[in-house]
């Protein structure tokens, strides 16, 4: 019954979007929108994606031990609309976006049907001074969260304990050197979707530049260098870091648990390098919590992809805004992307044990269209916590459509 009804699911609710950044960017230069209306004084384009994942799980007892037993199961892991465009205002142009999307009742709790992903206003400083975008979105920090995550070569982000997906501010941005770098920085506090007064609520300020030192005519071969700082303040002086072995339906596997802290000092390097179809991405990032009670505890997570386009691909990059698009097939058949990823995320330091976890992870991507994607990783898992070394094998399918 619950494969059935994510079937049916798959087939009538594909009218939404998944992990879309730069709608306008993506509607132009890869896919049309599903729908659009417009006139001299207001724009709408409606984007859509649908995602589903079959995972397979197999534990050893001491990862049994440690996380519990992690149960193999179909997921709706997103399921999203996304509506953008363009409306005038004393003859300003301002741009919006506002996204969407189900939670997955079907193979977890949900506190709520729907949330609101992102939902923004920009406009544009005169003489191309760049860019001001007011409301809930992404923070300028770290390359797997930036941008579109359909367009990465993984199935999920490893480094989300060090992360935060989205959150309400206001941020700059802007290009220099003629589209050879961008800046942006960003001022966040979410209280207006948490318990939290203004003043005890996680507060950050973000900031990240990049910068490319070679980029070819067609924008497929390119050296990408990135660096991030972040203060990262928490909630009511509390910061907690906790992250999944790259799946969505697992339980954590590191956990710090709440930390009593002032703040966190944060940086992140980036890496990516494209040729002819070949390419590697590697991120590095680092904690420092200001915490006298935990022994001002030092955590860090770094990963290493590469990806070899069978089919002679590769992913455009935008100077825009500092990140690789997603790839568009040119042959009938598709585009074949084999992939491989080892990473570590360390939350053990001072009197703090969240644990050790290391990973490695093999699959392919079978870009079928400019709408559909097929692929499968299969990886290994090993949690040094409690005292124990624990192993996880993963294997994850999926099926996504977003347009």
């Amino acid at each position: 019954m619950k494969l059935m009804r994510i079937t049916i699911a798959t087939l009538v609710l594909a009218n939404t979007t998944y992990a879309i950044d730069d709608p306008i960017y993506i509607a132009k230069k890869t896919r049309s929108p599903l729908a659009h209306y417009g006139n001299e004084n207001f724009s709408a384009n409606l984007a859509a994606g649908i995602l589903v994942d079959y995972t397979r799980f197999g534990q050893n007892k001491n990862n049994i031990a440690q996380v519990g037993k992690q149960e193999d199961q179909w997921d709706l892991r997103a399921l999203r609309a996304a509506l953008y465009g363009q409306f005038a205002l004393f003859d300003q142009k301002i741009d919006y976006f506002v996204a969407c999307g189900f939670s997955d009742y079907l193979t977890r709790d949900a506190k709520k049907l729907c949330s609101l992903f992102d939902a923004t206003i920009a406009f544009s400083l005169p003489n191309d001074y760049g860019k001001i975008t007011i409301g809930k979105q992404k923070e300028p920090w770290s390359y797997e969260m930036v941008g579109d995550s359909a367009s990465l070569m993984q199935h999920e982000r490893y480094l989300n304990p060090l992360f935060q997906s989205r959150s309400v501010g206001i941020r700059y941005n802007t290009t220099y050197m003629k589209k050879k770098g961008t800046f942006s920085i960003g001022v966040y506090n979410d209280w207006v979707e948490n318990n939290f007064k203004f003043t005890d609520s996680n507060h950050q300020v973000t900031s990240r530049i990049t910068y490319v030192p070679y980029l070819s005519e067609d924008k497929m071969d390119y050296v990408h260098l990135g660096l991030s700082g972040r203060y990262n303040a928490g909630n009511d002086g509390k910061l907690h870091y906790k992250g999944k072995p790259e799946s969505n339906v697992a339980d954590n596997f590191v956990d710090t648990g709440d930390i009593e802290a002032d703040h966190a000092l944060e940086f992140a390097l980036e890496g990516l390098v494209s040729y002819h179809g070949l390419s590697l991405l590697g991120e590095y990032i680092q904690s420092d919590v200001d915490s006298k009670a935990v022994g001002n505890p030092h955590f860090y997570g770094w990963y290493v992809i590469g990806g070899w386009m069978l089919t002679g691909e590769g992913r455009p990059y935008d100077p825009n805004v500092g990140y690789a698009r997603r790839i568009i097939p040119q042959g009938k058949y598709g585009a074949l992307e084999l992939i491989a990823r080892y990473g570590k995320v360390d939350l053990d330091d001072g009197n703090v044990h969240g644990g050790t976890m290391t990973k490695w992870m093999a699959g392919a991507n079978w870009w079928i269209d400019a709408y559909w994607k097929a692929s499968v990783s299969y990886g290994t898992a090993r949690l040094n916590r409690f005292g124990t070394l624990g192993k996880s094998d993963i294997m994850l399918f999926r099926v996504q459509w977003f347009r």
